[in-house]
């Protein structure tokens, strides 16, 4: 059975073999503070995906900002960017991501798993099940508007494009827009409309190797 190649660590837990599990366990997480098995680790029992890169980035947004949501559109099983955002959320002591999952089973175990067992992070965490974005509308407080959002759901650019002009309205000045997959098909559209348009300043961008593309903008 042949080793794992060392870039598998720029990765995340469960994107490991059983051997690479081992292999981390023994020799790769001594080595890490708890910050880095954190972001690596994340809850090893609620699968989760995205780079350590993209978590921490994505968790130092939330701390930085301070928004009192993010809307976010894709959980899967929540234990990527939905635990880590919540986990940041949980950290500033107040706050909430409400999350979008289109898929049902995904929506009934992720939900299912916080409230059995992560009850800290429950009222930091909103899921809505649905593939509709104005599901959003009724957690969207008309004055106040959505101040953080997260692109991170199907891999069809022409949805994903949608789903920002959904948003569009509703942001005002200083409103946080994150967005994985900046490199692939998902942001083919969202990238090149935000990188020209005047209402919107690029804050960070992380690319290979670190990343698949990960991109945080900040409204004018």
């Amino acid at each position: 059975m042949s080793m794992p190649s060392m870039e598998v660590f720029r990765h995340n837990y469960h994107e490991l073999t059983d051997v690479g599990r081992a292999l981390y366990m023994v020799a790769v997480k001594p080595k890490w503070d708890e910050r880095q098995q954190f972001f690596f680790e994340g809850c090893r029992d609620l699968p989760g995906q995205m780079y350590i890169a993209d978590r921490r980035a994505l968790f130092e947004a939330i701390l930085k900002r301070r928004p009192r949501q993010c809307f976010e559109i894709g959980t899967y099983l929540g234990g990527g960017s939905t635990y880590f955002l919540a986990s940041a959320f949980r950290q500033l002591g107040a706050g909430q991501v409400v999350t979008l999952e289109a898929e049902q089973n995904n929506y009934a175990l992720a939900a299912g798993y916080y409230a059995r067992y992560l009850p800290e992070l429950s009222p930091h965490v909103k899921f809505l099940l649905g593939g509709d974005p104005a599901l959003f509308l009724p957690h969207i407080d008309p004055e106040q508007g959505v101040d953080s959002l997260f692109l991170d759901g199907s891999s069809d650019g022409e949805e994903t494009f949608g789903q920002l002009r959904f948003f569009e309205p509703h942001c005002r000045p200083g409103t946080l827009l994150l967005a994985h997959d900046w490199d692939t098909e998902k942001q083919r559209l969202v990238r090149p409309y935000l990188e020209n348009s005047p209402d919107w300043q690029l804050d960070r961008y992380i690319g290979e190797p670190d990343s698949i593309g990960y991109a945080a903008y900040i409204r004018r």
